[in-house]
């Protein structure tokens, strides 16, 4: 096997083109202004955040009541991790006076002993870690770090890194099994793969210490959150999770006792993806191991063909295995962000492009549907089926809204996808002393020391991408994707053949300016479901390489369920409808179809009704609810013959 793939840092990468380009400039220039309007309680038509005024009440710039979700602070650290990624690759001083301003101010709210929350500042400032089960402290603390450790990379300023330590040497001093300690851990994972963060940018071990202990203390008998809730001080802050199921924040059994993914999507796939870190830092078999099966769990019984996990909208949970339904389904977004942080990992870890591949799949089909087209309006929830009147009418659906709000209550996903898409450099490339990684096709260009590569492309469109490699000796492992596996390579014109290992394709030259061009195949396919998954007997769904296509009443009427494809029929590309994402080779769908008729004659009859010839038009899924309220659906059943 290789040496360890590390990804590149993202000051060495730069996205850029009509597809990736167009998003970049969305979030620089729309989705940051915006959500600081946001927190500032400036948007209009967004319910109230308070975040910033939380702030500055515990700092004590102003008197008020603390607002809003036990977690709010970590929309800040999220917008602050955001601006980082933006600023490393697009510096722009008037944003990061802004950016420091708003570290100035959480500085401002530290406690004397390093101490930061709002919530427990203002509201229950005696009530500090007694619920841990439900308090969020220590999420807000990892969201803080990871905020801490990019400003830092994208700036070299100590400020935000300095308050983060400060923080993080607090809770070191607090939590352990050393005598006067206390022996908790988080109800909400993500501390553990900051505190990793925080590591790797210090070299301090305690962190790294600190975050095994989090992850290996978890779930030991005797149940820690049991006896927390038995201590006089203990206090309830969501009265709906007073029943204790420990399944649901995967403290029912340590870790790497654990073989089913369960309970609450997000906190596993954070909680995953710290193991994987771990494991991949301390070489610990027995992380890796629970890894591989938690991994398996999800991929191969427990994840949406649009890389949505978490079935169930009451606890936003994984349920059983293949409970896969299409029209209550949960998929937050947070969920799928943290697959791809996963299976980054995974990839870090075994150097399998595989978990790119799953990467992949939540990136251009359930991440990306969580914004719209304005880059000012989002979805929490991303279901493969909606039908408006049951979302208004039915309440075991007004968890789904068939168009995007502009912010939520509890606003974890919006700062969450931005981030992430700043970010995407981190997921796009890696490096090994062997050589470059490229394990997503994203136009632009990506080095690490001499080691230089320049990619044009159209992908996850169109279907080819030319790469120029420069730098001397190295090898240049081109992931061959599963859903749009490479046709062909030629290195300055001359063809190469294909051979690939471990999911890649790897070119061993003295690269000194050499074009490698690729041609993958984007033949737009039918999709079946595993026998199991019940809901989807007798259906498919249409992808073209990566991309998940659906059905949009605006471009087919009403009554997607009529519909009835046929799969024995060739899938048709052409121009995107109107209102949808312009650029070059983004294409809708054209495929066969027949409809039933609607017959009258009363609720049930005894004629069958028959099915007429037509077309079906598809549009990608991440466009969805683009150009307002209408039914969607991506699977639909096929013609029996």
């Amino acid at each position: 096997m290789a040496g360890r793939i590390e990804a590149l840092p993202i000051k060495d990468v730069v996205i850029k083109g009509p597809f990736w380009g167009r998003y970049m400039d969305l979030i620089r220039h729309e989705m940051i202004p915006f959500q600081w309007e946001v927190l500032n309680d400036r948007a209009d038509d967004a319910p109230k955040s308070h975040c910033i005024a939380n702030f500055e009440i515990a700092a004590g710039e102003r008197q008020g009541e603390f607002y809003g979700m036990v977690f709010q602070d970590s929309d800040l650290y999220k917008w602050l991790e955001c601006v980082a990624y933006s600023l490393a690759t697009h510096p722009d001083a008037k944003l990061e006076n802004l950016a420091d301003s708003a570290i100035r101010l959480i500085g401002d709210a530290q406690c004397s002993d390093g101490y930061i929350n709002t919530y427990f500042t203002i509201k229950e400032p005696t009530k500090r870690w007694v619920n841990l089960v439900h308090g969020h402290e220590l999420y807000c603390a990892g969201h803080l770090f990871e905020a801490a450790a990019a400003y830092y990379d994208a700036t070299g300023k100590t400020a935000f890194l300095d308050i983060a330590i400060r923080f993080a040497d607090y809770i070191d001093n607090v939590f352990g099994l050393e005598k006067g300690k206390l022996n908790g851990y988080p109800g909400h994972q993500e501390i553990e793969l900051a505190l990793f963060k925080l590591y790797k940018i210090t070299k301090e071990k305690r962190y790294l210490n600190l975050a095994v202990y989090f992850i290996k203390e978890r779930g030991k008998e005797p149940n820690y959150f049991e006896i927390e809730r038995t201590k006089p001080e203990f206090f309830e802050i969501f009265p709906d999770l007073s029943k204790p199921d420990w399944t649901y924040s995967q403290s029912h059994m340590p870790p790497v006792e654990q073989s089913v993914a369960i309970g609450h999507a997000v906190r596993a796939v954070y909680m995953y993806s710290a193991m994987a870190d771990l494991a991949a830092e301390l070489h610990d078999k027995t992380l890796s191991d629970a890894c591989d099966v938690l991994y398996n769990d999800i991929t191969t019984k427990q994840m949406y063909v649009t890389g949505a996990i978490g079935s169930a909208a009451w606890g936003e949970k994984f349920t059983t295995a293949y409970d896969l339904p299409n029209d209550s389904i949960y998929g937050e977004t947070c969920a799928s962000v943290g697959l791809m942080m996963f299976s980054r990992r995974m990839n870090i870890l075994h150097g399998g492009a595989e978990y790119a591949d799953t990467m992949e799949r939540a990136l251009y089909n359930t991440v990306l549907a969580g914004m719209s087209l304005t880059g000012k309006n989002f979805f929490y929830v991303n279901p493969l089926e909606v039908d408006p009147k049951k979302s208004h009418s039915n309440p075991n659906f007004r968890h789904i809204r068939p168009v995007r709000p502009k912010w939520f209550s509890c606003a974890c996903c919006p700062a969450n996808l931005a981030r992430t898409i700043t970010g995407l450099g981190l997921y796009a490339y890696g490096v090994s002393a062997e050589g470059l990684y490229v394990n997503l096709y994203c136009e632009g260009e990506a080095k690490s020391g001499n080691r230089k590569i320049e990619v044009t492309t159209a992908y996850p469109f169109g279907e080819t991408a030319n790469i120029i490699a420069s730098g001397g000796s190295f090898e240049l492992k081109l992931r061959n994707p599963q859903t749009a596996p490479v046709k062909s390579i030629k290195v300055d014109g001359m063809p190469v053949q294909i051979t690939t290992e471990s999911g890649y394709i790897t070119l061993e030259h003295n690269w000194q300016g050499q074009q490698i061009e690729l041609q993958f195949d984007m033949t737009p396919k039918f999709i079946y479901t595993e026998g199991q998954v019940q809901t989807n007997a007798g259906k498919a769904a249409i992808m073209s390489g990566p991309i998940v296509y659906c059905a949009e009443e605006i471009d087919n009427g009403p009554i997607l369920g009529s519909y009835v494809l046929n799969d024995k029929a060739p899938i048709i590309k052409e121009p995107m409808p109107d209102g949808l994402l312009s650029c070059p080779d983004g294409t809708a769908l054209l495929v066969n179809a027949y409809r039933h008729d609607h017959l009258p004659g009363g609720l049930y009859r005894t004629e069958k009704p028959g099915l007429q010839p037509c077309t079906l038009r598809l549009i990608p899924y991440f466009l969805w609810a683009n150009r307002g309220e209408n039914e969607m659906r991506v699977f639909l059943p096929y013609a029996l013959q």
